[in-house]
């Protein structure tokens, strides 16, 4: 994989799995709900979960009331959404992670964060996590407009105009082959999947021009690729 003298990384299901985050956010809608006396916390809680884990996306708020037969006006679901994505997290790092990031800083790595999603959750998420600290560079797509969301490369790009890396000397490590490869492939970067048994996007296909070039397992695996053979 050659020398990797910059370590970017994604966020979601690649330093902390995201299911987490996901479960940790419909808690906070059910106790919401629960304030407002809408329904108990617990049986909001489950039906949302079940929904998700049987596949549910961008509707599961409407889909839990309707199931569980409340009557909340639509307007009102535009609140939930607010209160999932500003909650304080309950999430922690996959294991090894914090210790990986320890050690490529070590070996003189610069290391980033390039991440997609809404900027407050994802900053509250990296905050929630104890690594903001690590990293010498954070993009936060979402802070800067609908033309930086991947697969874009320009997140990419500006990362390498602040750190003077060149791009040979650059690697990427996320998990979604939808859209996480194909800027930093373009740029001739390397790029690494992660590939975590419970990530949500682990049986997804790439796009052409979307293939990473290394992939594992867990992340317990990536120490071998970026510090055996990299940084």
């Amino acid at each position: 994989m050659g020398i990797f003298q910059l370590v970017a990384f994604d966020l979601d299901d690649t330093l902390y799995p995201e299911r987490e985050f996901v479960h940790s956010g419909f808690a906070a809608v059910a106790r919401h709900l629960a304030d407002l006396g809408v329904i108990d916390a617990e049986s909001f809680f489950n039906t949302a979960a079940g929904l998700f884990a049987a596949g549910a996306r961008g509707n599961i708020f409407d889909l839990a009331l309707e199931r569980l037969a409340v009557v909340f006006p639509s307007v009102r679901v535009k609140e939930l959404v607010r209160v999932y994505r500003e909650h304080s997290p309950q999430i922690r790092p996959f294991v090894g992670s914090p210790r990986l990031l320890q050690l490529l800083k070590a070996k003189g790595a610069v290391l980033a964060l390039i991440s997609d999603g809404p900027w407050p959750t994802q900053q509250n998420k990296l905050r929630a996590l104890g690594l903001e600290a690590w990293f010498d560079h954070l993009v936060f797509t979402g802070a800067r407009g609908e033309d930086w969301g991947k697969p874009n490369p320009r997140a990419f790009q500006k990362v390498m105009g602040q750190s003077g890396v060149p791009a040979a000397a650059c690697v990427y490590v996320a998990d979604n082959p939808g859209k996480d490869f194909v800027g930093p492939n373009r740029l001739g970067w390397h790029t690494i999947r992660v590939r975590e048994k419970i990530g949500l996007y682990r049986d997804a296909s790439p796009p052409p021009g979307g293939e990473p070039q290394a992939t594992v397992n867990s992340f317990a695996a990536l120490g071998d690729l970026l510090l055996v053979r990299g940084a």
